[in-house]
């Protein structure tokens, strides 16, 4: 695939043109690692900016931060799987739980990717420093990740266990299609969860500093 810069000025295929038309300095190269552990890092510190946004208000308004952590942007419900078992609506995890899963989310990707799955950590952070303390190491780990290491998981074939079988995949199907939807996923569900619960938070703040990071 070429690489292509995308124009400030025109419409339509103008605003897409190849890199040798740019001009110097203007192009960006991408590689595994900017597009996956890069791209986790970033999701979760603008998350942690935004949880910190949410702690002010959530002491002041007296509901405190258990109130906002078991927080959903509707009550969750039981449906009936194929088999008669009792599953969990996962629209519906509660605001902690949605935070937990875009930071394990992001770990066991990279472990996928890089031929070394993990079992999930326990879903049990019961505070903002637990969350903290969540996102942090997740983010310590991602920033630990050799990029050459990823470049090789995008042709690895991954499989991926579920209660109705399994899935396999080359790794960059496994990255595009699945593991940075299932990120933004809870990304974006914990921000919704936040505003709905009347805490001040701009599309900036999903952002973050984009321009220069």
């Amino acid at each position: 695939m070429g690489k292509y810069r995308v124009s400030s000025i025109g419409t339509g295929r103008d605003r897409f043109a190849p890199v040798h038309e740019a001009r110097e300095g203007c192009a960006m190269s991408l590689n595994a690692y900017d597009l996956s552990a890069g791209l986790f890092i970033r999701g979760l510190t603008n998350l942690k900016t935004q949880l910190k946004k949410a702690e002010d208000p959530a002491a002041a308004s007296g509901r405190g931060e258990e109130a906002l952590l078991a927080a959903q942007l509707a009550v969750e419900e039981r449906v009936r799987g194929a088999a008669g078992d009792a599953q969990s609506d996962l629209h519906m995890y509660t605001l902690a739980a949605q935070i937990h899963w875009a930071a394990e989310g992001a770990r066991l990707a990279i472990a996928q990717l890089l031929g070394a799955p993990s079992v999930p950590a326990a879903n049990d952070a019961r505070s903002f420093a637990d969350l903290h303390q969540r996102l942090d190491a997740t983010i310590a780990y991602l920033r630990d990740i050799a990029p050459g290491d990823l470049e090789a998981g995008l042709d690895r074939e991954i499989v991926i266990e579920h209660r109705r079988g399994s899935m396999r995949s080359k790794g960059s199907q496994f990255l595009i299609a699945f593991a940075i939807p299932h990120f933004f996923y809870h990304v974006t569900t914990a921000y919704g969860i936040l505003r709905n619960q009347g805490v001040q938070l701009t599309m900036g703040d999903f952002l973050g500093n984009w321009g220069t990071s």
